[in-house]
């Protein structure tokens, strides 16, 4: 979810810099790298693990048994999301003669966005590091803000693009009328 959601990011970043081929292979290029530092992260900590890390407790679940290392999970995105928030910053800030109406709206979400998750990111990493007992209350986050905010990005976008409806005029109205079906019709003929 979370790649997918940077991806919409990524591509609205392109969109500020007026679609630039440079910009955009930069932009896959650090996607790439992301991905690969995820995945070689994963990789580290799984095969570190001896059984299986989590234990159902009362409370929730406890993650026990994983490498140390396992907190930088998230360090590629606290990586990325920085520089993405600054490229857009950069662009709408001071590139003023080149600004656009368009660009100022995608950085006012794309803002948004940054400092929210870069919260969530950064004490999901804290606390799986010090207090990794308490992580159940940063994994649901992990999961439903990227998504929550980047539904919030788009449904923005298709407000901001969506067209005034158009007057209807009343000759294209058409009436509702009441359907029946065969139990109602039968009932109808029974009355009568």
């Amino acid at each position: 979810m979370t790649i997918s959601v940077q991806t919409i990011l990524q591509l609205r970043v392109w969109a500020i810099y007026n679609r630039s081929r440079r910009v955009l292979s930069w932009i896959i290029v650090l996607n790439i790298i992301e991905i690969a530092a995820m995945a070689l992260l994963i990789g580290l900590t799984i095969a570190r693990v001896e059984r299986f890390p989590v234990v159902s407790t009362p409370a929730g679940c406890l993650f026990e048994g994983l490498a140390p290392l396992s907190a930088i999970f998230w360090t590629p995105a606290l990586i990325l999301e920085p520089i993405i928030c600054i490229l857009v910053l950069k662009k709408v800030f001071l590139d003023r003669q080149q600004r656009t109406e368009l660009a100022t709206f995608l950085a006012r979400d794309s803002l948004l966005y940054f400092l929210v998750i870069f919260m969530e990111l950064v004490g999901s990493t804290i606390v799986w590091a010090r207090y990794p007992s308490y992580i159940d209350f940063f994994m649901p986050w992990s999961v439903a803000l990227p998504s929550l905010l980047c539904n919030r990005l788009l449904l923005n976008m298709r407000g901001r693009f969506a067209r005034e409806p158009e007057p209807v005029h009343s000759s294209l109205l058409i009436e509702l009328a009441t359907l029946r079906t065969s139990a109602d019709s039968s009932r109808v003929l029974d009355e009568e």
